[in-house]
């Protein structure tokens, strides 16, 4: 298939606008924008107020930009595209969740052979909303359905099918994540939830995904959020007890390695978790995705 002129300049400026971001060996990033993307949608449409500050909407919840990462080496996988879907906490956006926690550089060093999206939610904001995502029936599904489409459209994948889908979130990312599960349309494709400091609510959307054999839920959590994975492990483990609590300083890989509900308890700091030991690309290395062939 070949590129129409619109396609081409619109891969073109997608490279461009991911020109801004600091560089990355080992894969490609793109921003492209969205219709389906969380904003801008109606529960922000008169921005948000947050300890007598309001963020208004213009600013705050009218990027529809979504960050894409795809690593060298990716192929699709049994004609489908794997993803890792992430969803940034307050007071960030793309650009600076790209820098600030390494994504990139980390799915590239998991070897993982699925495609990083990172969806623009509120924009440095100290807000957990995530509008369509979180909030509309099976947003979630037209969502990740448009970025396959698009890349396949762009001649980056192949393929426009769905495969796995890892979603991962940190701290006020728990309202995305929890959203998809609980009206996203997409559950029985979503094999890992990987929390990072983001059990804040929607315990029993986590719960009630987590106790399907097939599904894997791994939370750190430092004391910010230990009464909330608390409540987490309590639902998870109804009606019989099947869950692995870990300590992050002595945690390995291989303990990690199940399919059962763990739990990992850190003294690391919270904006720390993702980067500080490159715990996202060893997380990511304990979900259901392939790694990449050797070359």
């Amino acid at each position: 298939m070949n590129l129409t002129r619109s396609e081409f300049l619109q891969a073109g400026a997608a490279t461009i606008a991911a020109a801004g971001l600091p560089a990355v060996s080992g894969g490609r990033t793109l921003i492209l924008p969205f219709a389906s993307a969380p904003y801008p949608h109606a529960s922000r449409a008169q921005g948000h107020t947050y300890q007598g500050r309001l963020y208004d909407a213009a600013t705050h919840y009218s990027n529809s930009d979504v960050g894409i990462f795809i690593p060298d080496g990716w192929q699709p996988r049994n004609g489908a595209v794997d993803f890792i879907v992430h969803f940034y906490g307050w007071n960030h956006d793309i650009a600076a969740t790209f820098s600030t926690y390494r994504l990139r550089e980390q799915v590239v060093a998991s070897r993982r052979n699925a495609i990083l999206v990172v969806p623009e939610g509120p924009t440095n904001a100290p807000d957990s909303g995530d509008g369509k995502l979180e909030l509309d029936a099976s947003g979630f599904q037209r969502f990740i359905t448009d970025v396959a489409a698009r890349l396949e459209q762009l001649q980056l994948s192949g393929t426009d099918r769905v495969g796995r889908i890892v979603l991962t979130a940190h701290s006020g990312g728990y309202g995305g994540a929890g959203g998809v599960l609980t009206r996203g349309g997409m559950n029985d494709s979503i094999t890992d939830v990987i929390l990072f400091d983001a059990a804040y609510g929607y315990f029993d959307a986590f719960a009630d995904w987590a106790r399907a054999p097939q599904h894997h839920l791994l939370s750190l959590f430092t004391g910010d959020t230990s009464t909330g994975n608390a409540a987490l492990m309590g639902k998870v483990q109804e009606p019989t007890p099947n869950l692995y609590v870990r300590l992050a300083d002595s945690m390995t890989l291989d303990q990690l390695q199940t399919r059962a509900p763990t739990f990992v308890l850190t003294s690391v700091a919270h904006d720390d978790l993702l980067q500080k030991y490159s715990w996202y690309s060893l997380f990511l290395q304990t979900t259901a995705l392939d790694a990449l062939a050797k070359r």
